[in-house]
């Protein structure tokens, strides 16, 4: 039998309020999300690096790698990124390097390892020995590559919970003054910048034993030791080992 007694109780003004409010604070934080989208995207924008007129052949790249004296091999497809960098041996290097070499060299690695977290760089000695350092941060890679290499978390902390947020791949500008001398990193960054983001001056000067720890371990990671290294006369003169072969994942 069909129920009769079929009635409804009217919503207070008090509940209808609450619920209008509910309503209009869950608009307000959607609002707020894709504004702070918005902001960290404009902020970030700069997705094209700043180019420092430095350019290579494939004549630079075949000549720093014979310098080096290194061998490239390839591994097999893995899903676990430790499985994908294998690095091998020592051996001494004694070289002078051009910014060009430089260039070719930190590019060289974007086409032979799926993991390498940068691309598009660019390296440029000035007369005064200081270097400048720009390209574009793959945001994608950035897990795979701090598992590949063992990045410490006192790096990675900083960045880790924040760095998939990013919805562009940034561009960066880093300036500095830096050389080695009896295995010590002596110099400190002098300007740091992510996109349209410029790290403040203090920071980078208060945190300089941290950035030069950094560099080192970065340095380690790559299988080099470095005993003295100095940019002079528009090449990095180096002393030291490198690897006898680097093994990549494509």
């Amino acid at each position: 039998m069909e129920n009769i007694f079929k009635f409804s109780i009217p919503e207070s003004s008090g509940v209808s309020i609450m619920k209008k409010h509910l309503k209009n604070h869950k608009v307000l934080y959607i609002v707020l999300g894709v504004i702070v989208l918005i902001i960290v995207g404009c902020v970030l924008a700069n997705t094209m690096p700043k180019s420092l007129g430095v350019g290579y052949t494939k004549a630079d790249l075949n000549s720093v790698n014979t310098k080096l004296g290194m061998t490239y091999k390839s591994l097999p497809s893995s899903d676990i990124p430790t499985q994908s960098l294998k690095i091998e041996g020592s051996k001494p290097l004694n070289a002078e390097i051009t910014q060009s070499e430089l260039t070719a060299l930190l590019n060289q690695p974007s086409s032979q390892w799926k993991n390498y977290p940068v691309k598009d760089v660019q390296f440029k000695i000035n007369n005064d020995g200081s270097v400048e350092a720009t390209g574009k941060i793959i945001v994608s890679r950035f897990d795979a590559y701090v598992k590949a290499t063992n990045v410490p978390s006192q790096y990675t902390s900083l960045v880790a919970d924040k760095i998939n947020l990013v919805p562009v791949d940034p561009s960066f500008d880093c300036k500095g003054n830096y050389e080695i001398q009896n295995g010590k990193l002596v110099g400190g960054v002098t300007e740091l910048k992510v996109g349209q983001f410029t790290l403040p001056k203090n920071w980078t000067d208060d945190n300089k034993d941290f950035i030069a720890g950094f560099v080192e371990d970065r340095i380690a990671s790559a299988g080099m030791k470095v005993e003295n290294a100095k940019f002079v006369n528009g090449k990095l003169d180096i002393q030291g080992s490198v690897p006898e072969s680097i093994s990549f994942e494509k």
